[in-house]
């Protein structure tokens, strides 16, 4: 039997690491963890991520408008970041291919396609979609508050490392907020501004105990197996 996916989804600051986190430290049952955050730190070669001198054959931090390059900045995927994230999501399919319980804290973006990639090849697989969003002003609150204890590669970005990374989430925040939560349609969404994270795992709980989700079933009609990674139009992701 399947074990069940639950996908939590919502940029930084949103609560989707602490979320889920606490879902599996209290669970009765046995569930994995993972999600972006762990891939991207300790799986994705940091060289090839947005901060690293490669970026450009993996995950690229671009301008959103050419002409202002010192203006906001957004993701794209080269070839290695593409199947970066195409094995990822094979990963949580085959973890519940094995009857493993997963739960995965991810940034569902369909721009770069990873919602789409992640509905075709969990197809068949129980998964429950959940959507963490407080409002923007509060989740710019929150990451003002967190300090920088990560070490910082100065091997590749020099002893001015943490100013070269503040600078690039501060100009990549407000893309991500948008792309995270471009796709209206989950099993459950969430204000964390209003819900700590114990009443999400609970209200997580209470979603799966009433029946398994359809969120992904639904999104299936509405983007095709091929997408490029735009959203669909209403004839073209007719099935």
């Amino acid at each position: 039997m399947a074990g069940q996916i639950i996908i939590v989804s919502g940029t930084s600051g949103s609560g989707k690491s602490t979320t889920c986190e606490l879902f599996a430290k209290q669970a009765e049952a046995f569930w994995l963890l993972y999600g972006i955050d762990h891939f991207m730190a300790a799986t994705f070669p940091s060289k090839f991520g947005h901060h690293g001198p490669r970026s450009l054959e993996g995950v690229q931090a671009l301008p959103l408008d050419p002409d202002r390059p010192d203006g906001p900045l957004r993701w794209s995927l080269a070839d290695n970041g593409v199947r970066a994230f195409n094995c990822f999501h094979e990963w949580i399919a085959s973890a519940s291919r094995s009857g493993c319980n997963i739960i995965v804290d991810h940034l569902m973006f369909t721009d770069p396609p990873f919602l789409q990639d992640a509905i075709w090849r969990l197809q068949g697989l129980p998964v429950l979609f959940v959507s963490l969003k407080p409002p923007f002003e509060v989740l710019k609150e929150r990451v003002a508050m967190r300090k920088m204890d990560k070490r910082m590669p100065t091997d590749m970005l020099g002893e001015d490392a943490v100013r070269i990374i503040v600078d690039r989430l501060d100009r990549l925040r407000p893309w991500f907020y948008e792309a995270a939560y471009a796709n209206d349609l989950y099993d459950l969404e969430i204000d964390t501004n209003v819900h700590g994270p114990q009443a999400v795992c609970e209200m997580i709980q209470g979603r799966l105990a009433s029946g398994p989700g359809t969120a992904f079933d639904l999104l299936r009609a509405r983007h095709h197996p091929d997408d490029d990674g735009r959203p669909s139009s209403p004839t073209r992701g007719a099935v």
